[in-house]
């Protein structure tokens, strides 16, 4: 029988906490509760325990009578960084010592200050000697766990594991979205997690900035709906009421009227004012998903969304799948169940979406854990000997020496103890000060695929006349000063020119020059249809002729500009 465990989600305004089956396949919740979070006690993921919260929490603990002695966490945190990669197809306990060797090429940051986890997405190819696992490895900075391990210590609770948030939904969805593209939304106080999982296989994650914290506010200072006092009650009031500006237009379609035309609704009421507060307030946070699904699909050509379900703190609110759906144009569900767990059994009373990545977190955690002294002692036995005098003398030799021997080791170890914990407070400081760069690499990263993908595109786009203007300045420079230009013709590919001239002799000084020409290849430049007239009167002499060439293919040019350069 798996062993429980204590599994704890901190959000900006609750902390959810259950007490679930520890890594076991039946997924069963015991208990449950909810309470609020203490103000300024976590940052981004980052905890900063106070007194007061750890005090409330245990005290909570021990009224719902959760017993264990173990407890993990589940964060959400921009300070998490994670890549997906593909390894050589090696033996499962071998994965780990692979992705240490190349964690430098995943993470270009000091991984003394990070821990690592990682998560098997699949396999790649399908013969035995190309396949290649395909992971999703993340590096949490050792800064941010060392709060939830204060918080395990006052709590007098040893920590199981910390998981990322992410692979705590992605354990309860992965076998209800076994099939097709679908897209996980879910949505807390201050941040949205958005995932697909791809035919059971999660295939992308991001976080969005927004999340139900101002629509939660609007609801509180509104006193349309009464006189609430904390966020738990404004989160039963949206649950229980319509606060969404919404006007059902058929069975099976809403429409949300954000700017309602005045000749429909007149003047608004209080109330619909009052919704259409509370509906503005959730634009972000639905523009915030639009977009990181217009990315999502405009980097995976050809792929599909099939579904979209929201879970999380704001899935159970009234109107939000619609308010969804209308901004994305696409079918919006909430996730009630799913497929291998019995969690609509376990929640009764309560969507049990808010509890999501508590539960997932015990199913299979990616681990970030620090490293525990696993050394054991050893018993040492002795043997006796016939001669009393002869074994005693042996013992206190042995005990002398055995002194000296610890005396110098223990000395060592205090030095080098000492001199590592002036290094670890140093590195401690420089952590802090660069992890910043994570999110602006990552940034950086997404920003340059679409740069060198919009340069791709321009040039495709490029081609000689867009030029034309100095390749006639070009023409009128180099050719002799009497050469007359009878016609011009370019295309895309090459020119033509029909030119008159005095003497043959010009028509060759005409075609070195042509041969000169930067955009022009010059083994390319051709003559035809040599002219030459006599007008009777005048006994003028002129000579017709006509040139063509080839232009040079733009990206050789350029790159040789570049190696001058």
């Amino acid at each position: 029988m798996a062993g429980k465990v204590i599994s704890i989600e901190i959000g900006y305004s609750l902390t959810r906490v259950c007490e679930v089956d520890y890594k076991s396949k039946t997924h069963r919740v015991y208990k449950s509760f909810t309470i609020p979070t203490t103000e300024g006690v976590i940052n981004d993921g980052a905890l900063m325990v106070t007194p007061e919260y750890a005090d409330s929490l245990k005290k909570a603990l021990t009224e719902n009578k959760m017993k264990s002695k173990q407890v993990m966490f589940t964060i959400t945190s921009a300070k998490i960084a994670s890549r997906e990669v593909a390894i050589p197809f090696v033996k499962e306990n071998r994965i780990a010592d692979v992705v240490n060797a190349n964690a430098s090429d995943y993470f270009p940051v000091d991984l003394s200050q990070y821990q690592l986890a990682y998560s098997i997405l699949g396999v790649i190819g399908e013969t035995k000697g190309t396949q290649q696992y395909k992971l999703l490895v993340m590096a949490a900075p050792t800064a941010l766990l060392d709060g939830y391990y204060d918080l395990a210590k006052a709590l007098k609770l040893e920590i199981a594991a910390i998981d990322y948030a992410g692979n705590s939904v992605y354990q309860v969805v992965k076998e209800e979205c076994a099939q097709g593209t679908n897209l996980i939304v879910k949505i807390d106080e201050r941040s949205t997690l958005v995932m697909v999982v791809q035919n059971g296989t999660l295939a992308f994650t991001r976080n969005v900035a927004y999340g139900m914290e101002e629509a939660v506010d609007t609801v509180m200072e509104s006193r349309h709906w009464g006189d609430i006092q904390n966020v738990g009650q404004a989160l039963q009031v949206m649950t229980k009421n319509d606060c969404v500006l919404i006007t059902n237009v058929s069975e099976n379609e809403v429409d949300y009227l954000d700017d309602p035309p005045e000749e429909e609704l007149g003047e608004k009421t209080a109330e619909e004012r009052a919704k259409q507060t509370v509906t503005d307030a959730l634009l972000p946070l639905t523009g915030g998903i639009a977009r990181v699904i217009d990315y999502y699909v405009s980097h995976n050509a050809g792929t599909s969304v099939d579904r979209v379900i929201i879970t999380g703190l704001g899935a159970n609110i009234r109107g939000m799948a619609e308010l969804l759906a209308r901004e994305i144009n696409h079918p919006v569900e909430i996730l009630r169940q799913s497929a291998g767990w019995n969690l609509e059994k376990n929640f009764k009373q309560e969507y049990y979406g808010e509890y999501i990545a508590c539960v997932g977190a015990a199913a299979e955690p990616l681990g970030f854990k620090k490293e525990a002294d696993k050394g054991k002692g050893k018993k040492e036995g002795g043997s006796k000997s016939s001669s009393a005098v002869s074994g005693t003398f042996i013992a206190g030799l042995l005990l002398v020496v055995g002194l000296i021997v610890a005396i110098a080791l223990i000395s060592f170890s205090v030095i080098r103890y000492v001199g590592a914990q002036k290094t670890n407070m140093e590195l401690k400081a420089q952590s802090a000060e660069v992890e910043e760069v994570i999110p602006i690499y990552n940034e950086y990263v997404e920003t340059l695929a679409d740069y060198n993908l919009a340069v791709s595109m321009y040039d495709v786009t490029k081609n000689r006349n867009e030029e034309l203007v100095e390749f006639l300045e070009e023409l009128e420079n180099k050719l002799p000063s009497d050469v007359h230009v009878v016609s011009f013709t370019s295309t895309t590919e090459g020119v033509a020119i029909n030119m008159s001239v005095s003497t043959k002799t010009e028509v060759a000084a005409a075609i070195e020059q042509l041969r000169t020409f930067e955009s022009l290849q010059p083994t390319s430049v051709t003559v035809a249809s040599v002219v030459e007239e006599i007008e009777e009167e005048t006994g003028t002499v002129s000579v017709s002729f006509s040139a063509a060439a080839l232009y040079k293919d733009i990206t050789d040019e350029d790159g040789a500009k570049e190696q001058e350069d």
